[in-house]
């Protein structure tokens, strides 16, 4: 029996797995961090291509199955615990991985955040998530769909909707959609926390002008003078930026307050 309270919608189509590990790309120098393991089907489809595969799973009432599998291949290393206790640099010695992963859709943000904290050894990542928030991550500008998650991770990542999954694919069937995504990011660098939270704050009042999401932080006169930096007319919304308008948008306040 799978515990509703974890997110647990198992996916066991050996040809699916398959794909998902062709379309990730995934060789034989290739060390893949698998999230929420379950009973290791996707685990031995990783491991027949890759180098190493942690099984990270949270559920000990899986253990026996993946104890089994570690034993038929020596590839697969098993890890008890909660991928957000995880240390992905600390488990596999800083060494740059993939991650891939069924992950549980209330833990989605959860994780995204976790691995952009971790992208200097996470060279990508393969996901299977809710359509809804995948759609997000990938929107463009002035889509009904776009937000700070989108604008976060097209600005560290490129990011795309590899393919959709129904839900008579899982067990037993979620009542969404799902998809299957990429996130490849586009260097190892430090993710930039100010400008993160920066692109929140602009998303706060989701559809409201701009200068109502900033005016708790700055101040009108910087507002009006970011403005005119910016060409924008009053009525902007986040929304209608792009992605590379909010790091220009941050740089312009750091640098008004560093003077």
């Amino acid at each position: 029996m799978l515990k509703k309270s974890l997110g647990q919608h198992l996916l066991t189509d050996r040809n699916l797995l398959e794909k998902m590990v062709r379309t990730a790309g995934i060789g034989p120098d290739d060390t893949v961090v698998e999230i929420g393991s379950g009973r290791g089907d996707l685990a031995r489809s990783i491991a027949g291509k890759a180098l190493l595969v942690y099984a990270i799973e949270i559920d000990r009432r899986f253990e026996e199955a993946l104890a089994a599998l570690g034993r038929e291949l020596p590839k697969v290393r098993v890890v008890f615990s909660d991928i957000m206790r995880v240390s992905i640099a600390g488990l596999t010695g800083g060494r740059r991985v993939t991650v891939m992963g069924n992950i549980p859709y209330y833990l989605t943000g959860d994780i995204l955040f976790k691995l952009l904290d971790e992208k200097a050894c996470v060279k990508g990542a393969y996901l299977t998530m809710q359509k809804e928030v995948a759609e997000r991550i990938v929107s463009p500008a002035h889509s009904r769909s776009y937000g700070a998650i989108s604008v976060i991770f097209r600005l560290y990542a490129a990011v795309k909707m590899l393919f959709l999954l129904k839900p008579g694919l899982f067990i037993p069937p979620p009542k969404v959609e799902s998809a299957f995504i990429s996130i490849v990011f586009k260097d190892a660098e430090a993710a930039d926390r100010g400008l993160i939270e920066f692109v929140k704050r602009s998303f706060r009042y989701k559809r409201k002008y701009l200068r109502s999401c900033l005016a708790g932080e700055y101040g009108p006169g910087e507002i009006d003078a970011l403005y005119a930096h910016m060409g924008f007319p009053p009525s902007v919304r986040a929304e209608e930026i792009e992605p590379e308008g909010f790091v220009e948008m941050y740089r312009f306040f750091t640098g008004r307050r560093a003077a």
